[in-house]
């Protein structure tokens, strides 16, 4: 039941960035700050599945967006839950 509002917003998150492109959002930076808390939370909630995906949707949007800093520090977090995962050869990839 707790995990209901992060799946719902996750969904959200999910359907407005499929569409290639860069989305329309008021700010960006907050767009990206509410990505990064949906995956660490999903983290906290030992989901690590969902976590994987909601930093993957960060590391596209910020790719999108130019920002490479903001891709690599996404990368960074997807390769620490995969190391986590036993998964070091998804993690070199």
């Amino acid at each position: 039941a707790l995990c209901k509002p992060l799946d719902e917003a996750f969904s959200l998150w999910k359907q407005l960035l499929e569409n290639p492109g860069i989305p329309d959002v008021r700010s960006r930076e907050q767009t990206m700050t509410s990505l990064q808390l949906l995956a660490s939370l999903y983290r906290l909630q030992a989901k690590p599945i969902q976590a994987l995906e909601s930093f993957l949707l960060l590391q596209s949007l910020c790719q999108r967006l130019g920002d490479n800093l903001g891709a690599a520090e996404a990368l960074c977090q997807l390769t620490r839950l995969l190391l986590q995962l036993e998964c070091p050869s998804q993690a070199q990839v």
